[in-house]
Parts: C-alpha cells; structure tokens; sequence
C-alpha cells in the first residue's frame, strides 16, 4: 500500500544534501531505555495498594494483552563501562555463592508469578535474560535456572528464549554448550565498537579474540541460534569514516542475524560524561555526523538484505522479535530479578534495585515488587505512543479503540502530534495504520519525545533538555561544558535512578 506523501534523498549524505531539519534540535538518547518511572511523579504509591495490586493477579480477567514474556534481570558484571547506566553490581570475585543464591531467588520470584492465575491464562511467547551481564553467572547457575524455566513456563521448547551476555564470560567452557543444550535461540552480547583505541577509552575491557571466540565456539558446536550484537555510534573520537569502516568490518567478519544500532549515551555526571569534560576523552562529532551515521547505517544495513525491525535494530528476519514487540508495549511483560521492570494488565512496576531488598520482598510477598499500579487508560495509550516511533508502525484501529476510554482532550493531544509528524515527513499514513519513515528512524528520538513530553516533571524537563541538541548549537566545538543542566542533575543525582531494561 503506497503512502501519501513522498520525501527527498538523501537527507545528509552525498555531495549536495538536502539537509531537512524536521525538529528544533536532535534528541541524542531513544527512550526506550529511559523508564517513565523516573522521571514522572506517579511512580510513588502507598504499600497498601501495591499489595492490593499483587493480590489481583489472582483474578485472570481484565487483560489488555492475550500475550506474556518474562524478563530476568542479573545484575553483576565483571568490569563497569563508561557509558553504562543500567542496573548493575561488580562481580563477586570467587563468591560464586552469591551468584547461586541470586539464582535462587530468580527461581523463587518466577515460581510465585507462574503460579497466578493472570499469567496463567495469558499465551507465553519469550524469555529474555538481560542485565548487567547474565554470563557472569556460574555454568551451573545457567543450567539449574534454565531447566527450571523448562519445567515451568508453558512450550518452553518452542518460544523465543534470548540469553545476553559480554564476550569474556560469554566465551568460558560450558556455558555455551549448556545454552545449545537448552534451547536458547536468541544469543546477545556486546561489541560496541571495533576500533581498539576507542574500545579501551570506553571501558570494554573484552578484545577481538573474545568475540571471535564466541563465534567460533558457536560454530563448533552447530549452534543455530541466532547471533544478535550491540554495535555503539556517536563514540567519543569516532569520525563518520571510522564508524563507516567498523560497520563494513562487522558484516563481514562476523555476518551476525541481528545488530543492535545504539547512539552512545551521555548521561550528565556519569562517567564518560565526566571523562570528556575532563579533558581525558574526545567529544563525540557534531549532530550533522551524527544524522549522517543515522543514515548511513540505515542505507548500508537495508542495501545488505536487513529488515529495520524496531527503529535501531536490523534484522535478518523481517518478523520483529518477540522481546521487541513486548518491550513496544504490544504485549505484557512479567519483571523478575532485581531492577527489572514489568507490564500487567494497565499496570507498571519497577522491582527494587538492591540485592537485598529485592530478596527480602520476594521472601515476604513473593513478588518483589514495591511500584505495581495501575497508570490508566492515559497511561496505557501513552505508552503505547511513546513506544510507536520505535516500533514504526501503528494500526489506526489501536489507536481509536482508546478515545473514548482516555477522552477528548488526552486523544485530541496525540492527534496532534501525529498531524505534527505527518506535517514534518517523518511518519506516512496508509489506509488502515501510520509508518515510520526512513526521515522517521533517524530522528525517532525526536518522535518519542513529542508523546513523552508532557508527561515529564520537572527532572525529567531538565534531564530532555540536556539530552537535546539545539540546531543553533549543531557546530559548537565545546559542547560538554558544564551549564545549568548539568549543574542541576549532579545536585539531584539520587533522583534519576539507573536506566533498566
């Protein structure tokens, strides 16, 4: 089905580009990995009606979604990177005690879901173990956990299982033979960048032979899953030549089923952030490199037989994995471990983020939950908004099967950014749904923020607001000084908690 309007390219690529400029500035983080929780205010709520909450999912009714993922959360790694702001905890050295116990209580919090009825009337469809690194935990851990979700968690054998980890511990005897044995068929880790020299200055301590371990570990084996790897752009020093090279290198030495695009996060007063302002790293290039490493990646990855899945994610398999579609807000999400993050019904939580907390309420409620509640037919359809640009496509009967529900003034509100986006040519209408564009993905931060913005209080303004590029300041060489921004988010450090997936 052909769309309404047609747009110019190339956008910022070539000898002469047409250069459109669809926003007032680039927003420079996706929010799909910035939690709503932190940065609105209604993520408080009284432990009465948490536990109220809890108790509901007893009754298997009242769903918005026939389908259900789990996500597991493990927190440890063995060295913090630079750029890193997701919930995690150093390695315990030789403590693999630690990392038992930890698996234990994974299995006592997933025991205690798989038990209610809400879950059990829903259609599982995946398990996705993120973290921190998930191949920190010990070989033995991996095993006991994974046959313990076999015995559990219906048609274990055939759903999508996706297992990340970092190529250091994702490398060590066994543990890839113990996943083959189980039947993940997603494996994730990180690679980030190629370049050695930028590698270290992120704090990756992994190296090429890690990776190429892995690879060929997997090949030795016949494991047929599926490759997926995070690769970073918009990394301190790194020119659009440079970043075009790695990109070339990484299809051709490893040909991995799934790549992760994701521009480098610089969080104010976060380490990298503070690396650069210290003078001891490079800045990363200007926005227009940044749009032209957005374009490029789409142009080259699309000429290279990819699908564009979600918005920074290509694919090989045109078909959306069923993490995505869950974390898109198209299906609910079950949260376990601590910092993990969860979708029931129209309600949201967030675990707690310490260890020992998330333990002693799994021990006292069996959910470990302290955030479970209901953020209404608003909530649900801002959501769902949010999450539209990343992923690109959303069916004009979804959308008007919430106006009465969040009445007049919430739906005339989206409309209005919709029209925005259709005025801007970032997103395209056909008969029955609205697409993103090519225009669209390069700035789907943008497109985020418009449904997220009025939402926000006032952290979440101030911390929108640093992450914004303006177009005045495109070509500004000192772009990581400190200013009223920057100043504000250190003083209120506490109050813009950890990223988590």
């Amino acid at each position: 089905m052909s769309p309404v309007t047609a747009h110019p390219e190339p956008y910022y690529l070539g000898d002469s580009p047409s250069r459109p400029v669809p926003f007032d500035g680039v927003m420079t983080v996706s929010h799909y990995i910035m939690p709503n929780f932190a940065t609105m205010d209604w993520h408080q709520v009284p432990r009465e009606k948490v536990v109220e909450n809890i108790r509901s999912l007893s009754d298997p009714g009242g769903n918005l979604n026939d389908r259900i993922m789990m996500y597991i959360h493990v927190p440890y790694c063995k060295s913090f990177c630079h750029y890193c702001n997701f919930n995690r905890y150093h390695y315990p050295k030789q403590d693999s005690e630690r990392l038992e116990r930890y698996t234990d209580y994974l299995i006592k919090e997933i025991d205690w879901y798989m038990r209610q009825p809400y879950v059990q009337a829903r259609e599982f469809t995946a398990i996705y173990i993120g973290g921190g690194s998930p191949s920190t935990l010990p070989v033995s851990a991996v095993e006991r956990l994974s046959a313990h979700l076999r015995k559990v968690v219906p048609d274990f054998d055939t759903i999508e299982k996706s297992f990340t980890g970092e190529p250091r511990t994702l490398r060590r005897p066994g543990l890839l033979d113990v996943l083959k044995d189980h039947g993940w068929n997603r494996i994730t880790f990180g690679i980030e960048t190629l370049d050695a020299k930028i590698h270290r200055k992120i704090g990756r301590l992994d190296t090429r032979d890690d990776v190429d371990a892995v690879f060929n570990r997997m090949r030795d084996l016949g494991y047929r899953a599926d490759t997926c790897v995070d690769m970073m752009y918009d990394l301190p020093g790194q020119s659009l030549e440079g970043f075009q090279s790695e990109l070339a290198e990484l299809l051709d030495a490893y040909d991995p089923a799934e790549i992760d695009l994701f521009t480098t996060i610089y969080l104010p007063y976060r380490p990298l952030h503070k690396l650069i302002m210290d003078g001891r790293v490079e800045q990363p290039g200007s926005p227009w490199q940044l749009l032209a490493m957005r374009e490029h990646l789409y142009d080259t990855l699309s000429a290279a037989g990819y699908h564009n899945t979600i918005a920074e994610t290509w694919s090989k398999s045109p078909e959306r994995s069923q993490y995505q579609t869950a974390h898109c807000a198209r299906q609910d999400i079950i949260g376990v471990g601590c910092a993990a993050r969860g979708n029931l019904r129209d309600m949201v939580s967030i675990n707690p983020e310490k260890v020992d907390q998330w333990q002693a309420n799994v021990d006292e409620q069996g959910a470990s939950t302290e955030t479970l509640q209901s953020i209404g037919p608003d909530g649900v359809l801002d959501r769902i908004m949010v999450m539209f640009p990343r992923y690109k496509s959303l069916d004009k009967a979804l959308l008007n099967s919430h106006a009465e529900q969040v009445g007049e003034a919430a739906f005339a509100r989206v409309r209005n950014v919709i029209d925005g986006h259709l005025a801007a040519g970032v997103i395209d209408e056909h008969d029955d749904r609205y697409t993103v564009n090519k225009l669209g993905v390069i700035w789907h931060g943008n497109l985020q923020t418009d449904y997220l913005r009025h939402t926000l209080n006032a952290k979440g303004e101030v911390l929108m607001n640093h992450l914004t590029e303006t177009r005045a300041d495109f070509d500004n060489e000192d772009r990581f000084e400190v200013t009223p921004e920057t100043v504000y988010i250190k003083e209120h450090d506490a109050e813009y908690p950890r990223l988590m997936k």
